[in-house]
């Protein structure tokens, strides 16, 4: 079998599959994607990899977790956001945003030093992802702390997002967990992250971890579809 492009080749395998996103693929998907992975490093995401354990460890991402990442996007926009979360019609014709390129730079060089991409699996294996760091200031809701560098002293939960397959063990969870220890480490005690108005699991994950709404909401326009999302924070009883 000759592979051009592994990357693109990986993320074909990922997109032929059907919404909601299967959690095995057929011997000849799943053949191909672990040839992938022993000719190129690739890390593999469900369907092509074993079900989590339970001891999977919340490392940083590397260059090879990058394609992976992006299939765990991809798989959780198919499942989780049909049923009026989003409009059937935008998933439908969903493309891969941002492409595998985006994450593979972001683990290679990350925006600031502040910024960390993580991953849940075992090396090789991506079943979850968080990506976090300094907020913008137009994000930030509420007057907050301001550093000597006269900078906005507030973290981000930019996006967190666990595998369909891999949802309901825990995995979540941890990477929230470490998302938030890691931005305390950076002096981001401060912490804020955004979630869809009508992904009402979603804030009941984020209410069970300990973030409290801020009051603001938020219209979203992205041109091809709209939305709203609702700004949560970190409850000051966890800081």
């Amino acid at each position: 079998m000759v592979i051009a492009d592994p990357t693109a080749e990986l993320m074909h395998l990922i997109r032929s599959q059907a919404d909601p996103a299967p959690a095995t693929a057929s011997k000849v998907a799943t053949a191909q994607a672990r040839l992938i992975r022993r000719r190129f490093g690739l890390a593999l995401p469900i369907p092509f990899a074993a079900p989590p354990g339970d001891d999977e460890p919340v490392r940083v991402a590397t260059a090879m977790d990058g394609p992976a990442v992006a299939a765990v996007k991809w798989r959780v926009f198919g499942t989780n956001y049909r049923g009026g979360v989003l409009p059937d019609t935008f998933l439908d014709s969903r493309d891969v945003v941002p492409p595998a390129s985006f994450w593979v730079g972001r683990a290679m060089v990350p925006p600031s030093r502040r910024h960390r991409l993580l991953v849940w699996g075992r090396p090789g294996t991506v079943f979850g992802y968080v990506d976090c760091g300094p907020a913008h200031p137009d994000d930030v809701t509420v007057d907050r702390r301001v550093g000597a560098s006269g900078d906005l002293e507030v973290g981000e939960v930019w996006e967190l997002y666990v595998d369909p397959s891999a949802q309901g063990r825990g995995g979540g969870a941890r990477l929230l967990s470490a998302a938030s220890a890691w931005l305390d480490q950076v002096g981001l005690t401060d912490q804020e992250l955004s979630v869809l108005r009508t992904n009402t699991a979603a804030q009941g994950f984020y209410a069970r971890q300990g973030w409290e709404p801020t009051g603001e909401i938020r219209p979203v326009d992205l041109g091809v579809v709209a939305f709203e999302e609702l700004r949560l924070r970190r409850a000051e009883r966890l800081m």
